[in-house]
């Protein structure tokens, strides 16, 4: 069997009966979540870098908190009561992506509190940070609890501001070399296409699509250069419900959220670069499972501005059981 890997310095690790999870305060990321029952000896669950160091260089969010607001704000602009404000432009196509260049998941967080269960990091974003208004306070929590994985983030605003925090970790169940070997389940009959500018339209139903996952079913491997988009997800968002199910190698995983959408991406951009922690980086080597507010939502009238009487907060519960 294979030897637990020692902590690296300057990883923090949270212990379970059976999960260790290492968590680094650059990004707030989840650098590895590690299955110690697995029949080979730990079993790394997430793509990562060997190092901690390799995550600044990172472009694919490994393990990140994406924020001020995650996913795509159209042409990088927001507007509100008569006012605009510009933000960081870092996409192709002229929209800010993730927050910004200098975004949530590319900065140092501070480290609030850790025991063996648990730890908080916390972030302060300046007013004008990345062009967003008002101080934002963000608050990430990781809790290990038998055999789950709790993630909540938090943040204060002291002027309206549009906030979505998302975990952004890219998971593989059975450590082989894609996708191939998983199942996947979600709860929801509609979905965000995009449009040449990657930008979400109206939802449209799975049924008759090979993006219908309502049963259980596998990852279509022809799929994944195309797999970059939001889930509609059925059950209202107003408290922590199951939202979907990824099986493999074994072992089980049920989310748990209280967003609305559930964005699935296939890592259609990965590839190799520094020395890695889990399988290879490769298309389609993991699955990112990102609850979130809506893509674009500032632009779409929904409901993602928060202030200093609106508190922003993002609950994901990872359930994991053998199978």
């Amino acid at each position: 069997m294979n030897p637990m890997p020692r902590a690296p310095e300057g990883v923090l690790e949270l212990r379970s009966r059976e999960l260790v999870a290492w968590v680094i305060p650059f990004g707030a990321r989840l650098m590895q979540l590690w299955w110690l029952g697995a029949p080979e000896g730990p079993r790394p669950l997430t793509l990562g870098f060997a190092s901690p160091e390799a995550y600044r260089s990172d472009t694919m969010a490994l393990g990140a908190v994406c924020g001020r607001y995650a996913n795509r704000i159209a042409d990088a602009v927001l507007e509100r009561d008569g006012q605009r404000w510009k933000l960081d432009v870092n996409h192709a196509l002229g929209h800010c992506l993730h927050g910004g260049r200098a975004g949530f998941g590319v900065r140092d967080w501070e480290l609030a509190r850790h025991d063996e269960a648990a730890a908080c990091l916390r972030l302060r974003s300046p007013d004008g940070d990345q062009g967003f208004p008002g101080t934002c306070d963000a608050e990430v929590e990781y809790a290990v609890k038998d055999f789950a994985l709790e993630w909540t983030a938090s943040a204060r605003t002291s002027a309206a501001c549009p906030v979505n925090l998302v975990q952004h970790s890219y998971w593989n169940l059975d450590a082989a070399a894609g996708l191939g070997g998983h199942r996947l389940q979600v709860g929801a009959s509609s979905y965000l296409p995009v449009d040449a500018r990657e930008l979400p339209g109206d939802p449209l139903p799975v049924q008759g699509t090979w993006r219908d996952w309502r049963e259980s079913a596998p990852i279509p491997a022809q799929r994944v250069p195309e797999l970059d988009s939001a889930m509609l997800l059925d059950t209202p968002a107003t408290s922590l419900r199951e939202v979907a199910r990824l099986q493999a190698g074994g072992l089980g995983l049920r989310l748990l959220t209280d967003q609305p959408l559930l964005h699935l991406y296939a890592g259609a951009g990965l590839a190799p670069t520094q020395a890695r922690l889990g399988v290879e980086h490769r298309p389609g080597a993991g699955l990112c499972l990102e609850t979130e507010a809506w893509p674009n939502g500032p632009a779409l009238g929904r409901a993602v501005w928060y202030d200093a009487q609106r508190p922003y907060l993002h609950r994901m519960r990872l359930e994991f059981e053998r199978i």
